[in-house]
């Protein structure tokens, strides 16, 4: 799942399209996790953007799910239970949440075909208006 993981954002800067368009989660070398998903934040000019690239790449095959983290006081529980009386705002959760989805990494090393394809409906967020 790393190489698969590597093997997409290598292919993704190495790209003629590349501008930025995608952050991806900086780990800390001491830690080795083990990627079931491979998180993507996009980049912040593109956040209004965002609902119609996921539904796009979603139609083309991608399937995405949000970044469980988010920020919880915008759940409907947190007012429900009055978790957040103070109305903190915390900003790193609010990024992550506006801008922030993941996709699915496979088990085995993919084919860098199969990489290219992902590639292509990622850079599919320069075509939203």
């Amino acid at each position: 799942r790393i190489y698969n993981k590597n093997l997409i954002i290598k292919l993704l800067r190495k790209d003629k399209r590349w501008n930025n368009q995608f952050n991806f989660v900086k780990i800390d070398k001491q830690i080795s996790p083990s990627y079931m998903v491979f998180p993507i934040l996009i980049n912040q000019k593109y956040k209004l953007k965002k609902k119609k690239f996921i539904s796009l790449i979603e139609k083309n095959g991608i399937e995405t799910r949000p970044i469980i983290s988010g920020s919880f006081v915008n759940q409907p529980a947190s007012k429900l239970f009055k978790l957040n009386l103070k109305n903190n705002i915390f900003p790193g959760a609010q990024k992550i949440q506006d801008l922030g989805f993941v996709i699915g990494l496979h088990t085995k090393k993919i084919e860098k075909k199969i990489a290219l394809k992902i590639v292509d409906q990622l850079f599919l967020i320069d075509k939203i208006n």
